[in-house]
């Protein structure tokens, strides 16, 4: 017989109430390449199993939530279907491949309750998309005929662990599930982020026009200012410097990219505008 032991029968935690609707369902749709989002759901439903037991002081688990933190691919199928009973459905996902992205929130053709509940996390940014996201977000086809309301934590790199950036996602999820009501009796000191909403046309992506190696100048978060310096293209072969990238407009970097090998048309990074600046 083949051994299993590696894919658990059921990877979503279940939580709560059992009797009730879930009130929200967090899946890390990259499985073990999500490294950032398996160990911030892992520790967070350890922390909600915790406050349901009792064990803490402040803090009581008072709604139901679902949660999978390293769904198996074969059991994408299985996880969509449990959790998209859920009211609020959250994906905490991880930057396109080769970017690393600040937290973020982002949304796909969203209504305006889905715009409210974007904020609720405390992240500095909300991104509107029209359509599917460039990377593709694998859970929500399933989830979208269930109502409710489908949202996307967008951050970090692939494959690395980057605890910082763990403590951030862990403290907006807290929030969110503050503001959900699925957890009460509890605060958390660190003020949140000061948020600024993009839509799609405030979304400006700097792209490599040759093949080489991308340097990269500047950090996730940054304000730019139009002529500011990104990074620096070399000629792989030469080591010659084939161009500077500096961003034609300001706003806020909201991912960039730490793979330094591109090829014509990779991304290198992202810029939010404000409108007020367009």
């Amino acid at each position: 017989m083949a051994d299993q032991s590696n894919t658990p029968a059921n990877p979503v935690h279940d939580l709560g109430p059992a009797d009730r609707r879930p009130r929200v369902a967090l899946v890390n749709p990259g499985g073990e390449a999500n490294v950032n989002g398996q160990f911030v759901l892992g520790r967070l439903s350890a922390f909600l199993k915790s406050l349901e037991a009792g064990e803490s002081a402040r803090g009581r688990l008072r709604k139901r939530i679902l949660i999978a933190p390293c769904p198996h691919a074969d059991q994408a199928d299985s996880v969509a279907e449990q959790t998209r009973q859920a009211f609020y459905r959250v994906e905490v996902g991880h930057g396109t491949d080769g970017m690393d992205a600040l937290p973020q929130v982002s949304l796909m053709d969203p209504s305006d309750d889905e715009r409210a509940s974007a904020c609720l996390f405390g992240l500095a940014a909300v991104i509107e998309h029209s359509g599917r996201m460039n990377d593709d977000s694998p859970w929500l086809p399933a989830w979208q005929e269930a109502g409710g309301e489908n949202l996307y934590l967008k951050a970090g790199r692939v494959g690395e662990l980057q605890p910082a950036l763990c403590e951030r996602l862990f403290r907006a999820l807290v929030n969110f599930l503050t503001h959900a009501e699925v957890i009460q009796e509890i605060s958390l000191a660190e003020e949140e982020d000061d948020l600024h909403y993009f839509c799609q046309n405030q979304i400006f992506e700097l792209t490599s026009d040759a093949r080489g190696l991308f340097v990269f100048r500047q950090d996730p978060g940054r304000w730019l200012h139009g002529g500011d310096l990104i990074g620096y293209l070399y000629d792989r072969d030469t080591g010659a410097l084939i161009k500077e990238f500096k961003t034609p407009v300001s706003g806020l970097l909201t991912s960039i990219r730490r793979n330094p090998l591109v090829e014509t048309g990779s991304p290198v990074a992202t810029v939010s505008r404000l409108e007020r600046e367009g």
